[in-house]
């Protein structure tokens, strides 16, 4: 039974939108600010009721409405049932009557009170700018880097929470951890604070080995920065990168890393402190002076330069 200040949660269908949009427990419980155990109690119906602010940072993470996990009221006269009575007529009709103007009222209450933090929400929103930067094209099974730059005010600390979706044959990994990359697979996730008004999140792609030439892959994403936001600032920038036959650093497609396009590829994607992208393959085609495909390794290889311009 829930109080003013909580909602019965219908745990089956937390755990059916969880595993439909590939989301772990985890990143549940770090959105929500519980633990793990709390996640799982709550999709088994130990804690059938919890708080309402909770309620709504679930809905938030699982990107629904919070009227689709409340538990659906059993029907009228149940309670009577149980007990193995028939409650007279009269006093049946007042109390479906009463329990009816007493759900609408509750439901007006929590739709006034979702329209108002919204709009308090609307009004205290931070100006944040999100701006993603890739590569144009790539190759089969060769990992490119993708940042996310956000950029706000000083005075600004909150937390931010970067939503990005992948389209297309490919997968993402993030940072190591415990010596192995982050698996992120179509749902590239990252949780921070901003920094002196700045922020990164630096993620890897690695497009699928059976991509053929034009191929594409597509972007989305957003960004959270307040309790209760279900629609975050848009993330602004290129949206695909399509599948070549050339190396994602060559930007001119002339099977040659040049000077200037190993330190545009340096500066652009080497973020100080961060495991995500290794450069060494990328220098060694560098000082090679040309590269070529390999069709079996799909990969590229250095190759001694052919004295022809």
């Amino acid at each position: 039974m829930n109080t003013t200040n909580s909602v019965d949660i219908n745990g089956e269908k937390i755990r059916t939108v969880r595993e439909e949009k590939g989301l772990t427990q985890l990143y549940l419980a770090t959105v929500v600010g519980v633990t793990t155990d709390t996640i799982s109690r709550w999709e088994n119906r130990r804690y059938p009721s919890i708080k309402l602010d909770n309620a709504r940072k679930l809905a938030e993470a699982l990107e629904i409405p919070l009227e689709e996990l409340l538990e659906t009221p059993s029907p009228d006269g149940s309670d009577a049932e149980e007990n193995g009575q028939e409650p007279p007529p009269h006093l049946f009709s007042s109390f479906c009557i009463h329990r009816k103007r007493l759900g609408l009222l509750l439901a007006a209450a929590l739709v006034v009170g979702a329209a108002t933090a919204a709009a308090l929400l609307w009004l205290n929103r931070p100006d944040l700018r999100a701006t993603r930067i890739m590569p144009r094209h790539t190759a089969p099974n060769l990992p490119f880097p993708v940042v996310i730059r956000i950029n706000g005010p000083v005075e600004f600390h909150g937390t931010l929470l970067v939503r990005e979706e992948l389209e297309g044959d490919g997968d993402a990994t993030g940072p190591l951890e415990e010596g192995q990359p982050k698996q992120f697979g179509k749902n590239p996730r990252w949780i921070g604070r901003m920094d002196n008004g700045k922020a990164v999140f630096l993620y890897l792609v690695t497009p699928g080995k059976k991509v053929k030439p034009e191929d594409k892959l597509t972007f989305s994403g957003d960004i959270i920065t307040r309790e209760g936001q279900m629609i975050g600032e848009s993330i602004n920038g290129p949206e695909q990168v399509i599948v070549t036959g050339y190396h994602w650093a060559d930007t001119d497609q002339d099977y040659v890393i040049s000077d200037g396009e190993i330190l545009s590829a340096f500066e652009t994607y080497a973020l100080p402190g961060n495991s995500t992208i290794n450069l060494s393959a990328l220098e060694e085609l560098w000082l090679a002076g040309r590269y070529t495909w390999n069709k079996r390794s799909l990969a590229f290889e250095p190759a001694p330069a052919t004295g022809k311009e």
